[in-house]
């Protein structure tokens, strides 16, 4: 039989040191220092099971990273419940000031920030987090939950879609100071999730008119909204954690549950690792990057709400060593 050095050559690259792990997944090189062949490898994109939220609920809001982290409001009594996360266990923290659950969030763990949301009706308030308080802001020009969009950070987000009315398009940035009406979404829709920043933006999934699932995705640069590559399972009361060029999108329903995660790398979404339990109107995180995220509460069952948190961690990097004939 030919040998792999007998069809090639050394064609392989040789090197003096390896590579960062995470560089050369799937790429084979000779170590001339060790006399070894090696390979860098990439295993599967996993959740597992964190801390509890201390309180079940759901249409919650997330903020923050897997080692500082905030969830906002819900459904539960009074609906205006705040906890922090700093990589362990999650704590009670300074309440929101109206009682107001569905709220669209944007920021960090330290300086965050909750639009909107439902209490009888659809509201307009507007509230900025310091780190340990609320404050009232300048609402938002349309009363409305459910945001398909809101992204950004405490002093620059932006919201889109939502209801009511009925799945509209409209979007609004805020500047750290007021909200400003900006070019709608091409499809009108609520209940779908946004990433990114207010200049490299990101809305995916909701529910649209039609079809009745959403499957769209929506670039931002900014100014204007641009569709680009669909979700491979289309979903509402959907998670999203990361960035523009790197982002995941979480669960939701179908109408049914579904645990699915995907991955988008800029261009497309791949379907990766599901979370051990199907949920959806989770709160979730808002890390850079897709490396690490976590997924807080949300709906399991009608009408059961969780307490369940679970955390993301990306392929595990690996280099190793390969006998090659």
């Amino acid at each position: 039989m030919a040998t792999y050095k007998g069809i090639q050559g050394y064609t392989v690259q040789k090197l003096s040191s390896d590579p960062t792990a995470s560089e050369v997944a799937g790429q084979l090189w000779y170590n001339s220092t060790t006399g070894k062949f090696k390979i860098g490898t990439a295993g599967a994109g996993t959740w597992a099971t964190g801390n509890n939220i201390n309180t079940a609920r759901r249409y919650l809001s997330g903020v923050g990273s897997t080692t500082a982290g905030l969830v906002i409001c819900g459904n539960s009594t009074p609906p205006n419940l705040c906890e922090s996360y700093d990589g362990t266990s999650w704590t009670e923290v300074g309440d929101t000031s109206a009682n107001i659950m569905t709220r669209g969030r944007s920021g960090t763990q330290a300086a965050a920030l909750a639009a909107g949301g439902v209490n009888g009706g659809a509201q307009a308030n507007c509230e900025s987090w310091n780190g340990s308080a609320w404050t009232e802001v300048n609402n938002i020009n349309t009363s409305k939950y459910a945001f398909a969009g809101a992204m950004g950070l405490q002093t620059a987000a932006i919201i889109a879609g939502g209801t009511p009315p009925a799945t509209p398009a409209d979007a609004e940035t805020w500047d750290g100071t007021c909200w400003t009406e900006g070019n709608n979404i091409n499809n009108a829709r609520n209940s779908g999730a946004g990433i990114g920043t207010t200049t490299a933006g990101l809305i995916f999934g909701g529910t649209p008119p039609t079809p009745s699932l959403g499957v769209h995705t929506e670039s931002y640069n900014g100014t204007s909204w641009t569709e680009t590559n669909n979700l491979n399972v289309g979903r509402y009361g959907i998670g999203g954690s990361g960035l523009q060029t790197a982002g995941l999108a979480i669960a939701g329903g179908t109408p049914t549950w579904v645990a699915s995660t995907e991955q988008w790398d800029g261009t497309s979404w791949t379907e990766v690792g599901d979370l051990g339990t199907a949920v959806r109107w989770a709160g979730s995180s808002t890390v850079t990057g897709t490396d690490s995220a976590w997924n807080a509460g949300g709906l399991v069952a009608t009408p059961a709400s969780t307490a369940t948190t679970e955390i993301w961690t990306n392929p595990v990097y690996a280099i190793k060593t390969v006998t090659v004939s």
